[in-house]
């Protein structure tokens, strides 16, 4: 299981790492994007464009964090098109939707893994599920559920950007602790989660 990627042991575990970290980021921004257009008309949605390119989804702020745990956040972060309905409910689940589309990513993985097993797409099924669920349950933004519990109070994009940024700072600082101090503050909340999904994902 991802832990620190800085205790991998071969190049496997770090190409798996890197591809699984890419694909997982990507799949939660489009994941989110795609929700929040489920919301138009039908008859009036335009051909879906996916944004591909890992530039757009990779927040340079959780590289840290991202070496350090093996957590990550996307950078994209939801507008509100005149479509969206006002109502806090689908505001707080859009930053969630972007989180579940990666644990989904992840069952797709795990699949081809059946046919081509190894330890680089292991790694990459491993890498989608830290992300997914530390996105899922650590409540500080920019990660997901920190996102979507301010989400009803967010009242100007300039101040959603301070916050991001202070949670942030916060979250780096939670990691270096966990890293060097070796406490685990909240690898105990993510890691056993992460274990079971994997076995059941990868065996069953």
């Amino acid at each position: 299981m991802v832990g620190s990627p800085l205790e991998f042991q071969n190049l496997s575990q770090w190409a798996g790492f890197v591809f699984g970290t890419v694909l997982a980021l990507i799949v939660q921004g489009e994941g989110q994007a795609f929700f929040v257009l489920m919301f138009q008309v039908y008859s009036q949605r335009e051909k879906v464009a996916y944004d591909l390119n890992p530039a757009n989804h990779i927040d340079p702020r959780s590289l840290p964090v991202l070496i350090l745990v093996g957590w990550a956040w996307n950078r994209k972060r939801m507008t509100k098109p005149a479509y969206f309905p006002g109502s806090w409910i689908p505001c707080t689940l859009a930053p969630l939707s972007g989180a579940v589309a990666v644990i989904l990513l992840s069952g797709i993985l795990g699949s081809v893994y059946i046919f081509l097993p190894g330890d680089t797409l292991k790694t990459a099924v491993d890498a989608c599920l830290v992300i997914a669920v530390a996105n899922l349950v650590i409540p500080i933004p920019p990660l997901a559920l920190g996102r979507a519990l301010f989400c009803p109070f967010q009242n100007s994009a300039r101040h959603e950007w301070a916050m991001e940024n202070l949670g942030a700072a916060a979250i780096t600082v939670l990691a270096l602790v966990e890293y060097w101090m070796k406490w685990p503050l909240l690898q105990n909340m993510i890691l056993p989660i992460c274990e079971s999904m994997s076995k059941w994902i990868l065996h069953g």
